[in-house]
């Protein structure tokens, strides 16, 4: 190669080629060819060393971004490194902290909860004071800060190669929540801040999670005696004498409306280990009578604040999405304040005997399925109770016996007494069904059944009787006396019966009748009129396919077959008898 072609060569070949000349050659060059490749070369070693040094540099900065970048030894929390195309394993590894790391938070249902002292809530439906125990769903931007402190969460930094700390991702905890029916976190049936018995009867009064029932029991500041373990009967009269004194200054209407006010302290303590328990319903004939005192009473014993006040719904769809909203926070107790038409309705039934309930969450896109082990109080002047619901409620009766109840004087705040009386109620209340649970004794020598609440009578209704308190289902009678349903369906049987006797007859038929009698008229139209006015042979259909099978007042409809493809109906007595 010449020395013209040589300089006219890129750089790298220049540059080996040049290194190859022996210095002979190189003097061979011309001299303006060989000062011109000295430059050259002296050119493209500065530009090699300012490259190496720029390298070095860089180098440097990386090291410096590393040793700025390098994470300190944490010894206290589970590291944990997200990466893309492992989100199942981290998640896994997200709740083994969880776990670890003894936070406060359980499955409950389908959800998962966290426990809290209650702030107070004031809404439409809806109002609590604060300051009792109470349950928090836990939420996506919640579980992300749990998951945080919980754990020390890295993800590789590809610029700085290093790992670098971050936040737990929001898809770790959107997918955990996700993950209903595969979680790993303690069960939690209920929260509570007082001693309680098992389902067994045995006393929990250790504070801390209870494996046996999944119940954490949390004192607070409040030091409660210890409930004898073997309580003697003599125990539990001092027990109930106590708590009888404790609400002697209620009007009650007999010994009865006592003893089921007395039902109302005992069962709501004892509720979260029961499958089922009834309303209590407290009614009296006008206001300031001490309804909402006495609902308040019993709240302050089981909760330590006031009762949680709910008004009856307008509608069915309303009433569940509020209802598990209010079960979803696991509250002890809560009132239907002031109600003034008569309270029915599914959703109030199933709370009282189901042991869940599903619906979908107020303001929450979501579907849950939550324990319903809490205690219902409803108030109301005159209260009137139909439907299923007037056989699964007690009623207690307050009457102070003058005009103006409100301008009664009092000594003291019967709500600041009871609350610092609290700790030696429960106990007593307490006492009471643990002597009964060790004496031996059996609740079907005590107290006829009632189907659905055969727990309830064994825990709270048999010991209120075995130590001398009247039945508190006798106050059932009463329910049944006021119920406006079964005065229609004994008006309807009655006059039915005078109408067609031993003769059965379709809806066509009785309807025919009534508008030819009064009578039969004026006993159809509460069950049969439409908008209109007029009496519609569907509605008397669906409201006799109801009705089947009731009985009242020694009568009851019967289906009798088909006449022309209408359904045939008769009343059928009580000793078997079609008619008279």
């Amino acid at each position: 190669m010449t020395g013209a072609e040589l300089l006219a060569a890129d750089d790298a070949t220049f540059q080996v080629s040049w290194m190859a000349l022996s210095d002979a050659e190189r003097a061979a060059l011309p001299d303006a060819e060989r000062a011109r490749g000295y430059e050259r070369i002296r050119r493209l070693t500065a530009y090699v060393t300012r490259s190496i040094e720029r390298l070095a540099s860089q180098q440097e900065k990386r090291d410096a971004a590393r040793a700025r970048a390098a994470l300190p030894v944490d010894n206290t929390r589970p590291q944990i490194e997200w990466c893309e195309g492992n989100l199942h394993e981290i998640v896994d590894a997200a709740e083994n902290a969880v776990i670890g790391s003894g936070e406060p938070i359980y499955q409950r249902g389908e959800l998962i909860v966290r426990v809290v002292r209650r702030a107070p809530v004031s809404s439409r439906n809806f109002r609590r004071a604060g300051g009792a125990v109470g349950l928090v769903i836990v939420d996506v931007p919640y579980l992300v800060d749990a998951l945080t402190r919980i754990a020390a969460w890295v993800r590789f930094d590809r610029r700085a190669g290093a790992l670098r700390a971050i936040n737990a991702p929001d898809r770790v905890a959107a997918t955990y929540l996700a993950r209903v029916g595969e979680w790993h976190l303690p069960r939690l049936w209920a929260v509570i801040d007082t001693p309680t018995l098992r389902p067994d009867g045995s006393i929990l009064q250790q504070p801390g999670y209870d494996l046996d029932t999944a119940i954490l029991y949390d004192p607070g500041a409040i030091e409660y005696p210890m409930v004898p373990d073997r309580p003697s009967r003599a125990d539990a009269q001092a027990a109930i004498e106590h708590l009888t004194e404790a609400v002697g200054t209620f009007p009650f209407v007999d010994d009865v409306d006592r003893s089921v006010a007395l039902a109302g302290f005992m069962g709501s303590l004892v509720r979260r280990s029961l499958p089922a328990a009834p309303l209590y319903g407290i009614t009296a004939p006008v206001m300031g009578s001490g309804k909402t005192l006495l609902a308040d009473c019993i709240a302050i014993v089981a909760t330590g604040v006031s009762a949680p006040v709910m008004t009856d719904p307008a509608s069915e769809e309303e009433a569940g999405k509020l209802l598990l909203s209010v079960l979803a926070e696991g509250e002890g107790v809560v009132l239907i304040d002031n109600v003034e038409a008569a309270l029915g309705g599914a959703w109030l039934c199933a709370a009282l005997t189901s042991e869940s309930f599903s619906g979908r969450i107020l303001g929450r896109n979501a579907m849950a399925k939550v324990p319903t082990a809490c205690t219902w109080l409803v108030t109301g002047n005159q209260l009137v109770l139909i439907g299923d619901l007037r056989t699964r409620a007690l009623l207690c009766r307050l009457d102070p016996r003058c005009e103006h109840p409100e301008e009664r004087e009092f000594v003291g705040d019967l709500r600041e007494e009871i609350a610092e009386r609290r700790a030696d109620l429960v106990v007593a209340a307490l006492t009471v069904m643990r002597a009964f649970a060790v004496s031996g004794a059996r609740a079907s020598d005590l107290v006829r059944p009632w189907g659905r609440f055969e727990a309830w009578s064994e825990r709270v209704r048999a010991p209120l009787v075995w130590v001398g308190q009247p039945d508190p289902c006798a106050s059932l009678k009463q329910l049944e006396r006021e119920d406006p349903e079964r005065e229609r369906l004994i008006t309807m049987l009655r006059a039915w019966h005078a109408a067609f006797g031993a003769n059965p007859a379709t809806g066509r038929e009785a309807i025919d009748h009534a508008l030819r009698v009064p009578e039969m008229r004026e006993a159809m139209e509460p069950v049969a009129r439409d908008r209109s006015g007029q009496l519609d042979p569907l509605r008397l259909g669906r409201w006799l396919h109801k009705a089947a099978g009731r009985i009242a007042a020694g009568y009851e409809f019967e289906r009798a077959g088909e006449r022309q493809g209408s359904a045939l109906w008769q009343v059928k007595t009580e000793n078997g008898a079609r008619g008279s």
